[in-house]
């Protein structure tokens, strides 16, 4: 059976995309017999984000928080979402899902739950899944995907094909443990959550999911130089024991 979820989402100025996936993660609940409460974690929008999500929320019935935070990018976006809703629902699971949904709430239905409820479930976009298909990341996307996963095997020691896919989901009683030492602010702070995962002995799953891009990327290849810096700094941290062993069992 599958476990309790509840929703993640990061958003700076999404008001154009946020309602249809909102209206998705209702539909997909609907659908599953098990709807998610949903925490919005709004990194500083200076557009209509959170009013559009408040709507939404009430025309779908849906059981919607929105954290109203200074800009400080993704990676922070992400952790106070994460932290509030661990401490804030009773789900089992915290699914991380992008604003734009380009990998839905729908893949879900794919993940092959094990018995060890402390397992993390990480993305791994494929081409296709039965007679579905998904798209291509851009050369350069790829090439930054390439660069960035070699280095993570190098120097973190992580073996996971696709550890940056925004499709991610964590267990509830690990995520205080495991996002309270985040320290990143870039765009490898997945990586660092695994570094973390993985030292503590916590299961790592991957699971094939599908992108659909729905607009223009915001990651510049400006990027790439900047989470050099950021694996090196986790690198570092790793090295001299700054991450401590996060305990792990059963759900509750």
């Amino acid at each position: 059976m599958a476990p309790t979820i509840a929703v993640v989402i990061p958003a700076f100025n999404e008001e154009a995309r946020l309602g249809a996936t909102l209206r998705a993660v209702a539909d997909f609940g609907r659908s599953s017999g098990s709807p998610m409460a949903v925490v919005l974690a709004d990194d500083g929008s200076s557009d209509r984000t959170a009013d559009v999500a408040e709507r939404t929320a009430g025309d779908e019935s849906l059981n919607l928080t929105v954290l109203h935070l200074p800009h400080a990018g993704k990676a922070g976006a992400v952790r106070s979402g994460i932290l509030h809703a661990a401490t804030s629902t009773d789900a089992q699971y915290l699914l991380m899902l992008d604003a734009d949904n380009e990998i839905g709430v729908d893949q879900l239905a794919g993940v092959k739950w094990t018995e060890d409820a402390s397992t993390i479930y990480i993305g791994r976009r494929v081409g296709s899944k039965g007679d579905k298909y998904g798209a291509r990341q851009r050369p350069i996307r790829r090439l930054m995907s390439t660069g960035m996963r070699m280095l993570s095997r190098l120097l973190l020691g992580l073996k996971f094909s696709d550890s940056q896919c925004g499709f991610k989901l964590f267990p509830r009683d690990l995520a205080v443990g495991l996002f309270g030492q985040q320290r990143s602010r870039g765009w490898v702070f997945d990586a660092e959550l695994l570094v973390i995962a993985a030292r503590s002995g916590i299961p790592i799953v991957e699971v094939p999911v599908l992108w659909s891009p729905r607009g223009v990327s915001r990651v510049r290849s400006s990027a790439a130089i900047a989470s050099v810096l950021e694996v090196l700094a986790i690198a570092i941290r790793k090295a001299i024991g700054r991450y401590r062993p996060v305990g792990h069992g059963p759900a509750s």
